[in-house]
């Protein structure tokens, strides 16, 4: 498969969808990214100490949030050659991009354990930003002007929040930074082809 574009290094992956409509590459990058991760340590006042001691309780989960504006021509044209989200006549990345993540906030039923299984995606940003989890709160879509001959929303602003599932230790949180638990399956893009 030859590439019309060089391939940018966002993209998002949804794990419970498809094959088809698993990898959504992202031609641009948001404006701001906040990328955050709490801990827990729980105090207690010993007799005879001036000071509390301190232990562990919890960290996490770090949570990555975007707001990125996608324009319709844009994402046609960078994903015609390079995801593997097949369109039918008729249809833009745009539409089937925000039906595969109001997919995302509901989770995929397991028939043979009846189980409920998160849908779990992947977001990476350039070599920035790399976070594999869940989408814990809303998808927000914002739909702006101006309207195209289609009467379609020429950009759409997209707001998402992904909370990591994988825990990491101090070691690995240092070694890796914000591009942590990434496979090579996913490192390696968009080359799947």
């Amino acid at each position: 498969m030859e590439r019309i574009y060089p391939l940018p290094d966002n993209y998002l992956y949804i794990s419970h969808l498809d094959e088809d409509l698993k990898y959504w590459v992202i031609p641009m990058y948001p404006d701001t990214i906040s990328d955050s991760m709490g801990s827990t340590f729980n105090s207690t006042t010993a007799l005879g100490r001036s000071a509390p001691v301190y232990t562990f309780s919890n960290a996490g989960p770090r949570t990555v949030q975007i707001t990125i504006k996608l324009h319709r021509d844009m994402m046609d044209d960078v994903n015609v050659d390079n995801t593997s989200v097949k369109l039918a006549a008729g249809e833009d990345y745009i539409d089937n991009l925000i039906n595969a993540l109001r997919a995302v906030v509901v989770p995929k039923y397991n028939l043979s354990n009846k189980a409920v299984e998160p849908p779990l995606v992947a977001l990476r940003l350039g070599e920035e930003v790399f976070v594999k989890g869940v989408v814990n709160n809303s998808i927000g879509l914002t739909f702006e002007k101006p309207i195209l001959s289609n009467n379609k929303y020429a950009q759409v602003s997209l707001q998402l929040t992904i909370s990591e599932v994988d825990p990491y230790d101090a070691t690995e949180v240092y070694k890796s930074g914000g591009f942590r638990g990434i496979v090579k399956t996913l490192r390696n893009g968009m080359n799947y082809a």
